[in-house]
């Protein structure tokens, strides 16, 4: 089987939104991870979790953002033998983490916070019409690329394997991570600017230079 059917996906996509909740100290994402597969195999005919569970709930970590990536490599590699199973998960851990950091945590997560706020702090700190319809936005079109990104990673993970992951070093995702990084710089710059802006505006600045002065 060389692809999934579109429902196995769908189904396998909704699965990894809940990944986050199975998490423990004792195997990570382990037991998320057996959770995201069962769909997979009972489309197979496997009924015995046991088996599944034996097989898969191991330690392993990744982001859930990009556990679309792990889950179909994951099941691509599932008939393999244990040691090439481990060492794919290993590869993953730590890969998978450390895309997900830097793409969600450092570029994603903070331009869309940046903009928010420096649309709240153009509006005077009144949350108007225009900064809802902005936030509103935001989060709408996270929503639709965090979920295009969980079945691109299952679909391509389950069809290359590893090889799916050089879709992080391919020159379209060089260029938004160029791109992320300049919008966050840029927006941070002019968060500041407003602010200054502002506070002289408001006469803020006047007023903790007048005191510094008392002092």
């Amino acid at each position: 089987m060389n692809k999934l059917s579109r429902r196995t996906i769908l189904s396998l996509t909704v699965r990894t939104y809940f990944i986050r909740i199975f998490y423990n100290y004792n195997n990570l994402f382990g037991e998320g991870l057996c959770y995201c597969i069962f769909p997979f195999f009972e489309s197979c005919g496997v009924t015995k979790r046991d088996d599944i569970l034996a097989k898969h709930l191991e330690t392993f970590n990744t982001i859930e953002y990009l556990s679309g990536f792990a889950v179909g490599i994951i099941l691509k590699n599932s008939e393999s033998g244990n040691v090439d199973l481990e060492k794919t998960k290993d590869i993953l851990s730590s890969v998978l983490g450390s895309i997900g950091d830097r793409l969600i945590y450092r570029l994603i997560f903070p331009v869309m916070t940046l903009a928010a706020v420096n649309k709240f702090v153009i509006s005077g700190f009144k949350p108007d019409m225009c900064t809802w319809t902005v936030i509103i936005f935001l989060i709408i079109f996270f929503n639709f690329f965090n979920f295009y990104i969980r079945y691109l990673g299952i679909s391509e993970g389950f069809e290359k394997g590893l090889d799916a992951l050089k879709i992080f070093r391919s020159s379209g995702y060089k260029r938004a991570v160029y791109l992320l990084t300049a919008a966050r710089n840029i927006l941070t710059v002019l968060l500041l600017v407003e602010l200054i802006l502002y506070l002289k505006a408001s006469n803020i600045l006047l007023f903790f230079f007048d005191q510094g002065l008392k002092l």
